[in-house]
């Protein structure tokens, strides 16, 4: 004889996820920021269609024969430059030189279609055979009242000056990039505002970098320039030059955003 069984009240009662459970809610989070991720690549992907494959540069690609006492010699792109770089690079160079024994380089390279034409220094210096000391930024007043921000590193490297005796030598080292309407010292910043500004801005940056360095001086000869003499020199030589080159710095233009 087969007994009844008895079920239990608790046992037909359904179990209900609370509302505001840490589950439903981490499920609703994880939601929208695939949601927000989706919107935002097919809204790139539609500016992207509208884009150029270059913009318009933040520089002319000409540097002045004479900078105050400084005149200048035009220099070519070197071979291992050109094995470096993108065919579409372009490369301006000259060295300028005083008479009182004083040499300043200054370069623009101007990216093309590929993005590898701009490149961190401190990638192609130590190739070069230059230890990398402390960096730092910059601020150079231009004579249009902005304020030019730059990197500074300071370089040394061992030159053989007789058979088997060598000499540290010291260089200043100063550069930025320049893209369209805005300069920073950051190579960092350069990187985010190019995926930013193409994303929403649908600005596509022709970048280009500008160096100026020189020998240090006193580092070989006994009465040249200090390390600070000679970062004050290259201050006031990108004060004179810049207005020749960069667009923002030309008459009537609008100041450039500066970097973070």
């Amino acid at each position: 004889m087969k007994m009844p069984t008895k079920s239990h009240p608790e046992a037909h009662k359904t179990m209900k996820q609370p509302a505001n459970s840490p589950l439903t809610a981490a499920f609703f989070i994880r939601f929208g920021v695939v949601v927000v991720v989706v919107g935002m690549t097919l809204w790139a992907v539609r500016g992207a269609g509208n884009l150029n494959s270059t913009s318009v540069p933040g520089v002319t690609m000409v540097l002045p024969d004479r900078v105050g006492d400084f005149v200048g010699t035009p220099e070519e792109m070197t071979e291992p430059e050109r094995n470096l770089l993108p065919g579409d690079t372009e490369m301006v160079r000259m060295r300028y030189e005083n008479g009182r024994g004083e040499v300043i380089v200054a370069s623009i390279v101007l990216s093309g279609s590929e993005k590898r034409s701009i490149h961190r220094p401190e990638i192609c210096l130590p190739g070069q055979g230059w230890s990398i000391g402390a960096g730092n930024t910059l601020p150079v007043s231009l004579a249009s009242g902005h304020t030019l921000d730059v990197m500074q590193l300071n370089l040394s490297r061992p030159v053989e000056v007789q058979p088997g005796v060598f000499q540290k030598i010291r260089s200043q080292f100063l550069y930025w990039f320049i893209g369209k309407n805005i300069t920073t010292p950051y190579h960092q910043v350069r990187i985010f505002k190019t995926s930013w500004d193409r994303v929403f801005h649908r600005i596509n940056h022709r970048w280009a970098y500008v160096i100026v360095s020189s020998i240090v001086g006193d580092s070989i000869r006994p009465q040249g320039k200090s390390a600070e003499e000679t970062t004050q020199m290259l201050q006031d030589f990108i004060r004179k030059i810049v207005p020749y080159f960069q667009n923002s710095e030309a008459a009537g233009a609008p100041a450039p955003t500066p970097s973070p």
